[in-house]
């Protein structure tokens, strides 16, 4: 380089380097913050950011995504310091919804009414649920007759006990076969009685008995010592040979893995460049409340500090430098210069 491009190369750096010194540095970034706030609000979203490269950016980061031994580390030091926090602070659930919110949930159930009776209808309709009923109930009339004696005034003393004694072990089976038919009696039994009762749960789940529900189950909720049920927790989740953040991991791989998951994804893809492809960003800005002073505000807020320190180290001086010599030691600006 001769001595005529270094002078040029120094005055060009120099001018670099005086918009991104000192107090010149918050209003570059503001300037070029706005200035490209304003080319990408005119742009297409489609043109920007083609919907099949995100969907390729997407497809890689899952293939290619991994959980590390440190990030599972990690992640159970961070919930283990949170729940230290719960543990040591007074926190009641008004610090983390307020019952005004809670309410307004209350409504927004209260209003789904016919989802209520769907949900209603699909519990009492379900044999496992009356299966479990029959198996409570069987067990308790089980129990009741073999610990009331044969004088009982309770009716049926030990029957099962007598039988056994007088039959012996030869007739040990018979018992098995005498549960399979009363637990299938049982059930066949309490899922008609449920069905039939369809019609009064659905009356007892009126608005009111919603809202009364609800009322108390915020008390409830008031009333709860979070840092006893963080100490708790804290304790579960050590408990055991696999830890929660190996079981975390292997959820987490699955839900990558899972073929649903993807289609999933795509649906929500498709569906977002349908609505906004076609239209300038600005469309999608607006809705998500992203400004232009906003946009300023919040670049200026983290870039000002990285670029002053950049300075500061002299890193940006040098990459300045490094940028603006490739330009001084090419042949046109020799032959201009010669």
């Amino acid at each position: 380089m001769n001595a005529k491009a270094q002078e040029l190369l120094d005055a060009h750096v120099a001018f670099f380097m005086s918009h991104l010194s000192g107090e010149a540095i918050p209003a570059t970034v503001a300037e070029e913050s706005a200035l490209v706030y304003r080319w990408v609000a005119q742009e297409k979203l489609a043109d920007i950011a083609p919907k099949e490269k995100v969907k390729a950016v997407l497809e890689r980061f899952l293939e290619e995504a991994a959980i590390s031994d440190a990030t599972k580390a990690y992640a159970e030091q961070l919930s283990n310091a949170v729940l230290d926090y719960i543990a040591a602070e007074d926190i009641e659930i008004d610090d983390l919804i307020s019952e005004e919110t809670w309410n307004r949930i209350v409504e927004r159930v209260i209003a789904q009414k016919e989802l209520r009776n769907e949900i209603i209808h699909r519990i009492v309709s379900n044999k496992f649920y009356g299966d479990m009923l029959s198996e409570i109930l069987y067990n308790s009339i089980k129990s009741f007759m073999q610990q009331s004696g044969p004088s009982s005034d309770k009716g049926m003393g030990g029957l099962f006990n007598v039988g056994k004694g007088l039959l012996g072990a030869a007739l040990s089976g018979m018992e098995d076969s005498i549960d399979r038919n009363v637990k299938k009696f049982l059930s066949e039994n309490i899922n008609k009685t449920i069905r039939d009762s369809e019609k009064i749960i659905q009356s007892r789940l009126t608005d009111a008995n919603i809202r009364k529900g609800a009322k108390k189950l915020w008390e409830v909720l008031d009333e709860l010592n979070f840092k006893e049920i963080a100490d708790k927790i804290k304790k579960y989740s050590t408990q055991g040979n696999e830890k929660i953040g190996d079981l975390a991991a292997a959820v987490a791989h699955d839900v990558r893995d899972s073929k649903a998951i993807r289609q999933i994804g795509t649906v929500v893809l498709d569906h977002f460049y349908d609505t906004y492809g076609e239209q300038p960003m600005k469309v999608l800005m607006d809705n998500l409340y992203v400004s232009e002073e906003k946009v300023v505000r919040e670049v200026s807020s983290a870039a000002v500090s990285i670029v002053e320190r950049m300075n500061a180290s002299g890193f940006l001086e040098a990459r300045v430098r490094e940028h603006l010599t490739k330009f001084y030691t090419t042949d046109e600006v020799s032959k201009i210069l010669s």
